[in-house]
Protein backbone atom coordinates (compact mmCIF):
# COMPACT_ATOMS: atom_id res chain seq x y z
CA UNK A 1 0.00 0.00 0.00
CA UNK A 2 2.87 2.31 0.86
CA UNK A 3 4.49 1.77 -2.53
CA UNK A 4 1.19 2.25 -4.30
CA UNK A 5 0.62 5.55 -2.52
CA UNK A 6 4.15 6.63 -3.42
CA UNK A 7 3.57 6.01 -7.11
CA UNK A 8 0.17 7.72 -7.09
CA UNK A 9 1.63 10.70 -5.23
CA UNK A 10 4.49 10.93 -7.73
CA UNK A 11 2.08 10.87 -10.68
CA UNK A 12 -0.21 13.48 -9.14
CA UNK A 13 2.61 15.86 -8.22
CA UNK A 14 4.19 15.59 -11.66
CA UNK A 15 0.97 16.25 -13.57
CA UNK A 16 -0.22 19.06 -11.29
CA UNK A 17 3.15 20.76 -11.65
CA UNK A 18 3.07 20.97 -15.47
CA UNK A 19 3.36 24.53 -16.77
CA UNK A 20 1.84 26.03 -19.93
CA UNK A 21 4.84 25.32 -22.13
CA UNK A 22 4.88 21.68 -21.04
CA UNK A 23 1.16 21.37 -21.79
CA UNK A 24 1.85 22.97 -25.19
CA UNK A 25 4.49 20.34 -25.94
CA UNK A 26 2.11 17.60 -24.83
CA UNK A 27 -0.69 19.05 -26.92
CA UNK A 28 1.52 19.34 -30.01
CA UNK A 29 2.73 15.75 -29.90
CA UNK A 30 -0.70 14.44 -28.97
CA UNK A 31 -2.25 16.31 -31.92
CA UNK A 32 0.32 14.77 -34.27
CA UNK A 33 -0.38 11.36 -32.78
CA UNK A 34 -4.13 11.74 -33.32
CA UNK A 35 -3.58 12.91 -36.91
CA UNK A 36 -1.25 9.99 -37.57
CA UNK A 37 -3.71 7.39 -36.33
CA UNK A 38 -6.63 9.12 -38.05
CA UNK A 39 -4.75 8.75 -41.35
CA UNK A 40 -4.72 4.99 -40.82
CA UNK A 41 -8.49 4.90 -41.18
CA UNK A 42 -9.80 1.76 -39.48
CA UNK A 43 -9.47 1.75 -35.70
CA UNK A 44 -8.64 -1.71 -34.36
CA UNK A 45 -7.66 -2.86 -30.87
CA UNK A 46 -3.98 -2.82 -31.81
CA UNK A 47 -4.27 0.66 -33.31
CA UNK A 48 -5.90 1.85 -30.07
CA UNK A 49 -3.10 0.24 -28.03
CA UNK A 50 -0.57 1.95 -30.29
CA UNK A 51 -2.28 5.29 -29.66
CA UNK A 52 -2.16 4.77 -25.89
CA UNK A 53 1.51 3.77 -26.11
CA UNK A 54 2.29 6.92 -28.14
CA UNK A 55 0.48 9.14 -25.62
CA UNK A 56 2.31 7.54 -22.69
CA UNK A 57 5.58 8.04 -24.56
CA UNK A 58 4.76 11.73 -24.92
CA UNK A 59 4.24 12.13 -21.19
CA UNK A 60 7.46 10.21 -20.54
CA UNK A 61 9.50 12.54 -22.77
CA UNK A 62 8.07 15.78 -21.38
CA UNK A 63 8.29 14.68 -17.75
CA UNK A 64 11.83 13.50 -18.41
CA UNK A 65 12.74 17.00 -19.59
CA UNK A 66 11.22 18.29 -16.37
CA UNK A 67 13.35 15.90 -14.32
CA UNK A 68 10.22 14.35 -12.81
CA UNK A 69 10.27 10.85 -11.32
CA UNK A 70 6.92 10.02 -12.96
CA UNK A 71 8.60 9.75 -16.38
CA UNK A 72 9.80 6.26 -15.39
CA UNK A 73 6.23 5.19 -14.55
CA UNK A 74 4.93 6.28 -17.95
CA UNK A 75 8.02 4.82 -19.61
CA UNK A 76 7.51 1.41 -17.98
CA UNK A 77 3.89 1.06 -19.11
CA UNK A 78 4.77 2.36 -22.60
CA UNK A 79 7.61 -0.18 -22.85
CA UNK A 80 5.26 -3.10 -22.09
CA UNK A 81 2.77 -1.87 -24.69
CA UNK A 82 5.52 -1.29 -27.26
CA UNK A 83 6.83 -4.83 -26.73
CA UNK A 84 3.32 -6.18 -27.34
CA UNK A 85 2.96 -4.06 -30.50
CA UNK A 86 6.33 -5.23 -31.85
CA UNK A 87 5.41 -8.86 -31.14
CA UNK A 88 2.11 -8.54 -33.01
CA UNK A 89 3.77 -6.84 -35.98
CA UNK A 90 6.79 -9.22 -36.01
CA UNK A 91 9.28 -6.40 -35.41
CA UNK A 92 11.36 -8.68 -33.23
CA UNK A 93 14.56 -6.66 -33.43
CA UNK A 94 13.00 -3.62 -31.76
CA UNK A 95 11.05 -5.92 -29.42
CA UNK A 96 14.22 -7.57 -28.14
CA UNK A 97 15.94 -4.23 -27.57
CA UNK A 98 12.95 -3.01 -25.55
CA UNK A 99 12.61 -6.27 -23.63
CA UNK A 100 16.28 -6.83 -22.83
CA UNK A 101 17.42 -3.22 -22.35
CA UNK A 102 14.80 -0.44 -22.35
CA UNK A 103 12.32 -2.11 -20.00
CA UNK A 104 14.84 -3.11 -17.30
CA UNK A 105 16.37 0.38 -17.48
CA UNK A 106 13.03 1.90 -16.46
CA UNK A 107 13.28 0.12 -13.11
CA UNK A 108 16.98 0.95 -12.77
CA UNK A 109 16.22 4.60 -13.59
CA UNK A 110 13.48 4.78 -10.92
CA UNK A 111 15.82 3.33 -8.29
CA UNK A 112 18.74 5.61 -9.23
CA UNK A 113 16.62 8.77 -9.44
CA UNK A 114 14.92 7.97 -6.12
CA UNK A 115 18.22 8.70 -4.43
CA UNK A 116 18.34 12.18 -6.00
CA UNK A 117 14.78 13.41 -5.35
CA UNK A 118 14.43 16.93 -3.95
CA UNK A 119 12.85 17.53 -0.56
CA UNK A 120 10.51 20.25 -1.85
CA UNK A 121 7.54 18.03 -2.73
CA UNK A 122 7.97 18.42 -6.51
CA UNK A 123 9.25 14.83 -7.08
CA UNK A 124 11.94 16.29 -9.35
CA UNK A 125 15.60 15.38 -8.98
CA UNK A 126 18.99 17.00 -8.49
CA UNK A 127 20.87 16.70 -11.80
CA UNK A 128 24.63 16.74 -12.33
CA UNK A 129 27.33 17.17 -14.95
CA UNK A 130 29.79 14.69 -16.38
CA UNK A 131 33.52 15.15 -15.94
CA UNK A 132 35.82 12.38 -17.22
CA UNK A 133 32.71 10.47 -18.30
CA UNK A 134 32.40 12.74 -21.35
CA UNK A 135 35.51 11.25 -22.94
CA UNK A 136 34.36 7.69 -22.23
CA UNK A 137 30.90 8.45 -23.65
CA UNK A 138 32.31 10.04 -26.80
CA UNK A 139 34.62 7.07 -27.35
CA UNK A 140 31.80 4.56 -26.78
CA UNK A 141 29.49 6.30 -29.26
CA UNK A 142 32.23 6.61 -31.89
CA UNK A 143 33.47 3.02 -31.58
CA UNK A 144 29.93 1.64 -31.33
CA UNK A 145 28.72 3.53 -34.41
CA UNK A 146 31.73 2.50 -36.49
CA UNK A 147 31.45 -1.13 -35.36
CA UNK A 148 27.73 -1.36 -36.11
CA UNK A 149 28.17 0.45 -39.43
CA UNK A 150 30.91 -1.93 -40.57
CA UNK A 151 28.85 -4.90 -39.37
CA UNK A 152 25.79 -3.75 -41.31
CA UNK A 153 27.91 -3.13 -44.41
CA UNK A 154 29.57 -6.55 -44.54
CA UNK A 155 27.42 -8.86 -42.42
CA UNK A 156 24.01 -7.17 -42.11
CA UNK A 157 22.22 -9.03 -44.93
CA UNK A 158 23.73 -12.37 -43.84
CA UNK A 159 22.80 -11.79 -40.19
CA UNK A 160 19.18 -10.84 -40.90
CA UNK A 161 18.76 -13.69 -43.42
CA UNK A 162 20.08 -16.09 -40.79
CA UNK A 163 17.58 -14.77 -38.24
CA UNK A 164 14.79 -15.18 -40.76
CA UNK A 165 15.51 -18.89 -41.05
CA UNK A 166 14.53 -19.10 -37.36
CA UNK A 167 11.88 -16.34 -37.34
CA UNK A 168 10.41 -16.16 -40.88
CA UNK A 169 8.37 -13.03 -40.14
CA UNK A 170 11.15 -11.06 -38.44
CA UNK A 171 11.37 -7.36 -39.26
CA UNK A 172 13.45 -4.48 -37.93
CA UNK A 173 12.16 -1.02 -37.19
CA UNK A 174 15.14 0.73 -38.76
CA UNK A 175 18.16 -1.57 -39.20
CA UNK A 176 17.81 -3.12 -42.66
CA UNK A 177 19.55 -5.36 -45.16
CA UNK A 178 19.79 -2.45 -47.62
CA UNK A 179 19.48 1.35 -47.67
CA UNK A 180 18.61 3.88 -50.36
CA UNK A 181 21.92 5.65 -49.74
CA UNK A 182 25.03 4.95 -47.59
CA UNK A 183 24.41 7.95 -45.31
CA UNK A 184 21.15 6.36 -44.12
CA UNK A 185 23.06 3.33 -42.88
CA UNK A 186 25.49 5.45 -40.87
CA UNK A 187 22.70 7.61 -39.42
CA UNK A 188 20.83 4.43 -38.50
CA UNK A 189 23.94 3.03 -36.79
CA UNK A 190 24.52 6.31 -34.94
CA UNK A 191 20.95 6.64 -33.66
CA UNK A 192 20.86 3.00 -32.52
CA UNK A 193 24.12 3.18 -30.57
CA UNK A 194 23.53 6.70 -29.30
CA UNK A 195 20.03 5.88 -28.03
CA UNK A 196 21.29 2.91 -26.02
CA UNK A 197 24.12 4.90 -24.45
CA UNK A 198 21.95 7.98 -23.83
CA UNK A 199 19.42 5.87 -21.92
CA UNK A 200 22.23 4.90 -19.52
CA UNK A 201 23.35 8.54 -19.23
CA UNK A 202 19.74 9.48 -18.41
CA UNK A 203 19.59 6.89 -15.63
CA UNK A 204 22.72 8.45 -14.14
CA UNK A 205 20.96 11.86 -14.15
CA UNK A 206 23.62 13.65 -16.20
CA UNK A 207 22.65 16.94 -17.86
CA UNK A 208 24.57 15.95 -20.97
CA UNK A 209 21.88 13.42 -21.90
CA UNK A 210 19.79 16.22 -23.40
CA UNK A 211 22.58 17.35 -25.72
CA UNK A 212 22.79 13.71 -26.79
CA UNK A 213 19.02 13.46 -27.36
CA UNK A 214 19.29 16.66 -29.39
CA UNK A 215 21.82 15.04 -31.71
CA UNK A 216 19.73 11.86 -31.90
CA UNK A 217 16.64 13.83 -32.91
CA UNK A 218 18.56 15.73 -35.61
CA UNK A 219 19.91 12.42 -36.95
CA UNK A 220 16.43 10.85 -36.96
CA UNK A 221 14.97 13.85 -38.81
CA UNK A 222 17.73 13.63 -41.43
CA UNK A 223 17.29 9.84 -41.69
CA UNK A 224 13.55 10.05 -42.33
CA UNK A 225 13.85 13.03 -44.68
CA UNK A 226 15.93 10.75 -46.90
CA UNK A 227 13.21 8.10 -46.85
CA UNK A 228 10.22 7.93 -49.19
CA UNK A 229 8.21 5.84 -46.71
CA UNK A 230 4.53 6.61 -46.18
CA UNK A 231 5.39 7.15 -42.52
CA UNK A 232 8.08 9.76 -43.21
CA UNK A 233 5.94 12.89 -42.76
CA UNK A 234 4.51 11.94 -39.36
CA UNK A 235 7.84 10.57 -38.16
CA UNK A 236 9.68 13.77 -39.10
CA UNK A 237 6.93 15.82 -37.44
CA UNK A 238 7.21 13.76 -34.24
CA UNK A 239 10.98 14.05 -34.02
CA UNK A 240 10.75 17.76 -34.76
CA UNK A 241 8.67 18.20 -31.61
CA UNK A 242 11.11 15.97 -29.73
CA UNK A 243 13.85 18.25 -31.05
CA UNK A 244 12.16 21.25 -29.41
CA UNK A 245 11.67 19.25 -26.22
CA UNK A 246 15.43 18.55 -26.17
CA UNK A 247 16.16 22.27 -25.85
CA UNK A 248 13.66 22.45 -23.01
CA UNK A 249 15.38 19.49 -21.37
CA UNK A 250 18.76 21.24 -21.65
CA UNK A 251 17.31 24.38 -20.05
CA UNK A 252 15.52 22.54 -17.24
CA UNK A 253 18.33 20.15 -16.36
CA UNK A 254 20.92 22.92 -16.25
CA UNK A 255 18.55 24.75 -13.90
CA UNK A 256 17.95 21.66 -11.76
CA UNK A 257 21.70 21.17 -11.37
CA UNK A 258 22.03 24.62 -9.75
CA UNK A 259 18.89 24.81 -7.59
Amino acid sequence: MEKQNKYIYTLRQSLVGLNRFEWLLLGSILALTVIGFAMKGEITLNVAISAVAAILGVFCVVLGAKGAMANWIFGTVEAFLHIYICFCTHIYGDMLQRLVYNLPMQFVGWRKWSKRVRNDGTTTIHTRYMTWQRLITFAAVTIGTLTLGVFLTYFGPWFIDTLRTVFPDIEFKTLKTSYDMPMQMWLDSFTTVMSIITMYVSVKAYVEQWYMWLMINVAYIALWLMSDSEFSFMTVAKYSVYFINSFYGIYMWNKLSKD
